[in-house]
């Protein structure tokens, strides 16, 4: 991974200032340690940055921004292309001569030859522009599973393009401004849904889409669009050999993850994805020996932790194993730091061990980390799904046909529940009586009526008319465009992998492992795999009415059954037990000290019930995370504004 900047202007807007350029870049010098780069047009209209992160050909021939032999083209790149070598061969046939190994210099030439074609060609992890010197014209593009993250801003004569928000902050026009509707759907979805941001005018390109930028005398003009959608595909093979094919495609994608002129490992948990990761791993990094990297806790009594079994598994497998143990007080006292890298709120806690266990990759040599991210997604290996499945069939299908006076009337008694339960059947009943959809996500913080008990007067006002269904009704709207046949099984994914993979749970480990300069791949979002995964009958992925079993018959014909059937675990953070302590009392603090900030926001007074109400159950304390982890990250940005006078953080 690496860091990537550019600012556009527009004749009238004058030239760019280089150095503001050179201080963006500089901001993101944790996700490129081992160089920087600044390239401006002979015109001064354009420039671009770039951090870097050597992973392929360390030398200087891979330095960044990148020009074409020509000069024609340039381009700043983040990411991994891994099938950039046939590629390669093809265009070399087309005689085209490279002056590098690395898979930077094929993008140049790739657009040349293909221009915006080119992104349905690339099999990889990538965010990149490119700036086509001779139509002035500039294509950024985010790759199909988003993994890596590209956040812009435009105001009509400049547009300015990052990896990180901090970056674009860096520039005095870019102001700290607050995004009221981006705020009010993250307390949905823990995240601001793409491609908006919880800063106003900031905005992320979402997974599998590009941006075309129009270079006008007097203006900029750019588009947005699709070019890759995880719609359900045909079937790549005869379905009585669907385990061999998954198999090889597994095997394939990991083999390709290999490539690197730096050590790579594996996040390591002992389940099934990261078991599986490590052994294709292992078959095909002979004779070395592959590292795996766990994190546990210490005295939690609420959470069972996975390093035991991790520990157990490294064993059996022969891995160099390495572990750390983590106390309360050392996430807590991480916690404030971690909300500036993470650069906007992700509310899952998460990201806090991720950060302590990247750092230890990082600091016993390795640079480049496998995870598991994306397998259960594609494969229903969530207990959460399986429940959807059954409660969209058991019962959301019986109740479209009850008659609204019924669907009213079993709305309101749930509506007076207080319970955690309650609240959710209470909004599914309210959307059912909308004429909306039945799932929102499989991480849900606040439901509509939760959020109205601890939002501000002030703050309804802002958002009166606000509905967080609004933020996948075009995704609905979509596949049944396009899929009018999807099984609610597909249409779930198809949400899935465009909010809550790429926003929430890529971007916390692109954050995390980038703060401590570690690049992290997902062997289970390749390419072909997710093609496979879309293609698949529901019934392949939950034979026998196990989730995610194809994965775990593939691991027990190589570990055992009962090692590879065993109950999911996944790492938890026990903040249920914290919020009883030292996080319920730093909490109540913070939001005390910025009364006057967070009270335009927040009802103080029910945040303080909820801070005191007893023993908090697990909903009421992820629910108090959500608001804790905003808290942490708006005042990193007030922090920030106050030491750079000219950047504004006033709530519209």
């Amino acid at each position: 991974m690496c860091g990537i900047v550019g600012v556009v202007h527009a004749p009238r807007a004058g030239g760019v200032d280089a150095s503001v350029v050179k201080r963006m870049t500089d901001r993101m010098q944790h996700r490129g340690p081992d160089g920087s780069g600044l390239w401006v047009s002979s015109d001064g209209l354009i420039a671009l940055g770039h951090r870097r992160l050597a992973i392929l050909d360390l030398t200087e021939a891979g330095h960044q921004p990148m020009e074409s032999a020509y000069g024609s083209t340039v381009v700043t790149f983040n990411g991994e292309i891994y099938n950039f070598t046939e590629i390669r061969r093809q265009l070399e046939q087309r005689g085209y001569r490279f002056r590098s190994r690395c898979d930077t210099e094929v993008l140049l030439y790739l657009y040349e030859e293909y221009g915006t074609g080119m992104v349905e060609m690339l099999d990889g992890d990538f965010a990149f522009a490119i700036y086509d010197r001779r139509s002035r014209r500039a294509l950024l593009a985010r790759d199909r599973a988003g993994v890596h993250p590209i956040y812009y801003t435009f105001t009509g004569s400049r547009f300015l393009f990052a990896s990180e928000i901090k970056a674009l902050l860096a520039d005095p026009g870019v102001s700290a401004e607050l995004n009221p509707e981006g705020l009010y759907h993250y307390l949905t979805f823990l995240v601001a849904p793409p491609g908006s941001t919880l800063l106003r005018g900031v905005c992320k390109l979402p997974a599998g889409t590009m941006l075309e930028l129009r270079c006008e005398l007097e203006t900029l003009e750019f588009r947005v669009s699709k070019y890759w959608e995880p719609l359900p595909a045909q079937l790549p093979c005869p379905e009585k050999d669907l385990d061999e094919y998954l198999e090889h495609l597994i095997d394939a994608s990991v083999r390709k993850r290999l490539q690197s002129d730096v050590p790579v490992g594996v996040l390591f948990s002992g389940g099934v994805d990261s078991s599986l990761n490590a052994l294709y791993f292992r078959k095909h990094a002979e004779p070395r020996q592959v590292r795996t990297y766990c994190v546990g806790m210490h005295g939690s009594t609420l959470c069972r932790s996975e390093h035991e079994e991790a520990a157990r598994a490294a064993r059996a497998m022969g891995t160099e194993h390495y572990e750390i143990m983590l106390s309360e007080d050392q996430l807590l006292d991480a916690a404030p730091g971690l909300a500036s890298q993470l650069d906007e709120p992700v509310a899952d806690p998460v990201s806090v061990p991720l950060y302590f266990v990247t750092r230890l990759a990082r600091q016993t040599g390795t640079t480049v980390l496998h995870a598991g991210e994306g397998a259960d997604e594609l494969f229903c290996g969530y207990d959460n799904y399986r429940r959807f499945l059954h409660q969209e069939q058991s019962m959301w299908r019986y109740a479209c046909h009850a008659p609204r006076p019924l669907q009213a009337l079993a709305y309101h008694l749930f509506r007076k529940g207080r319970s955690p339960r309650a609240a959710k059947v209470a909004d599914v009943l309210r959307r059912l009586c909308l004429g909306q959809e039945f799932f929102l996500s499989s991480s849900v913080a606040y439901y509509e009526a939760e959020k109205s008990e601890i939002l501000s007067h002030e703050f309804k006002r802002l958002t009166a008319g606000l509905d967080s269904f609004d933020a996948v009704a075009p995704l609905y709207a979509r596949i049944r465009e396009a899929r009018p046949d999807a099984t609610f099984l597909q249409q779930l994914t198809f949400i899935e992998l465009q909010l809550r993979l790429p926003e929430l749970l890529l971007m916390r480990i692109d954050k995390m492992a980038m703060a401590n300069s570690v690049e992290v791949r997902v062997p289970f979002l390749d390419r072909d795999l997710m093609d496979f995964a879309l293609a698949v009958p529901s019934g392949f992925k939950l034979r026998d009415g196990v989730s995610k079993e194809p994965l775990k018959r593939l691991l027990g014909n190589r570990v055992g059954r009962e090692t590879a059937y065993r109950p999911k675990t996944g790492f938890g953070v026990p903040i249920q037990e914290w919020f009883r302590g030292r996080l319920g009392r730093e909490l109540e603090r913070l939001l005390t000290e910025g009364r006057q900030v967070y009270g335009e926001f927040f009802s103080l007074s029910r945040l303080a019930e909820k801070l005191h109400g007893g023993v908090p159950t697990v909903n009421s304390a992820f629910q108090l995370w959500v608001v804790y982890s905003f808290v942490l990250w708006w005042n990193s940005v007030r922090s920030e504004a106050r030491s750079h006078a000219d950047v504004s953080t006033v709530v519209a």
